[in-house]
């Protein structure tokens, strides 16, 4: 589902002592079924921007189009847009609130209308789709399960409403680097499987860099930089005046290549750890090919 935001501003406690401009004038566009990264400090208006998908905030100027339908100030949106949209908060697993693993999955397909035995299938079909197994964790307490299955029920709650976009506020918040990856790489499969739009709100170049293929860079409530992960990270002054650095691999590939002539260069849009991994193994048996001919 294409996405454009034209000039958006929101501006918090408007006409009050305390109004603070959260956005200011931002502006891009995003094709169907992309992997957006946002990228950015704390207070830079991540949060503000994601909220503004799915019509939980409205902008105070400018035009948000969401597929076909339209956010303006005054917009009134239906419960049909908001079904197209899939909001996973920071600490998801605060979004959990019913007796049992199933119903809390279940719940929101039961408000569009569906069977009760239609949501439970749903259900069941959302929580394997993130690795739980419905009949182990069906009648269990969502809050007595390891944070970690609490993440995934949560998510799962959210893919059962079967969205065409899905929004992801700091998801794995809070876990260790296992667990993040888990949690990240179940995303992406989901979000290739069903061919989805989806934004991933990060602190984490290294995230953003194995996931996306399109990002937006915010500091101070502006889109400071927008492009394919080449097109930013390419970008390194800039991303470091505003307190943020490129990943890993990419500081990996500029050391390397400081070292080697033009043609011999690493392409710098190797971004995934494994990507690189195994092309510096193809290059290193095709040097021992060289040298030790067979």
């Amino acid at each position: 589902m294409p996405i454009i935001f034209e000039q958006v501003t929101h501006i918090y406690g408007a006409g009050t002592p305390f109004e603070k401009e959260a956005l200011s004038a931002v502006s891009f566009a995003i094709p169907d079924e992309a992997f957006v990264g946002i990228i950015g400090q704390t207070g830079s208006g991540k949060s503000t921007l994601v909220q503004h998908l799915n019509g939980l905030l409205k902008p105070t100027r400018g035009r948000i189009q969401v597929g076909d339908w339209q956010i303006e100030p005054s917009s009134r949106l239906p419960a049909e847009f908001r079904s197209n949209v899939g909001l996973v908060f920071q600490y998801p697993e605060h979004q959990l609130f019913e007796e049992t693993v199933a119903k809390d999955v279940a719940f929101g397909p039961r408000n569009l209308g569906l069977s009760e035995e239609a949501a439970l299938l749903r259900a069941k079909e959302a929580l394997e789709t993130v690795g739980l197994s419905y009949d182990e964790l069906k009648d269990r307490s969502p809050f007595h399960l390891s944070g970690g299955q609490m993440r995934r029920v949560a998510l799962a709650g959210v893919l059962a409403m079967q969205s065409k976009v899905l929004v992801l506020d700091e998801p794995t918040a809070g876990l260790d680097p296992a667990g993040r990856k888990e949690i990240l790489e179940a995303i992406y499969r989901i979000h290739r499987e069903r061919k989805l739009t989806t934004f991933l709100v990060t602190h984490s170049m290294e995230e953003a860099s194995r996931y996306a293929d399109f990002l937006l860079v915010m500091a101070e409530g502006k889109v400071v930089l927008q492009g394919t992960p080449a097109e930013v990270f390419a970008e390194e002054e800039l991303l470091r005046h505003h307190a943020l650095a490129v990943p890993q691999t990419v500081e990996l590939i500029q050391q390397i290549n400081a070292s080697l002539p033009g043609e011999q260069q690493i392409p710098v849009t190797l971004f995934r750890e494994e990507e690189l991994q195994d092309y510096l193994l193809h290059r290193l048996r095709q040097t021992r090919a060289v040298i030790i001919p067979e």
